[in-house]
């Protein structure tokens, strides 16, 4: 059975994403530097540095430990696909939150 792992090109669900050391869920990049060697084509997850304290999080995941056939170079996610899953999932928390207070 294939998974968003297997595909390069799929967006991972948003709750199968790692969070970052700031707390937020992390954003799906590809790697386009030549080093380290072997990572070019690569995806990863990073920090969205979406923060307000403007301090650098370093966060980082590889999900490939080598290139994915034709991996497309630029990003797999922009910034506005992920700020609107972002907020999606803070309103479907929310609404959530409240469903639950009004069954108490």
């Amino acid at each position: 059975m294939s998974t968003w792992r297997d595909d390069p090109n799929a967006i991972p669900p948003w709750n199968e994403r790692p969070k970052c050391h700031c707390g937020f869920r992390t954003w799906l990049q590809v790697w386009t530097d030549p080093l380290p060697q072997g990572k070019k084509g690569c995806r990863f997850f990073k920090c969205p540095d979406i923060d307000d304290d403007f301090k650098a999080c370093t966060f980082m995941q590889w999900i490939d430990t080598r290139p994915l056939g034709r991996v497309s170079l630029n990003e797999v996610e922009n910034k506005g696909q992920y700020y609107a899953r972002h907020t999606q999932a803070r309103e479907e928390a929310r609404l959530a939150g409240e469903e639950q207070e009004r069954r108490v």
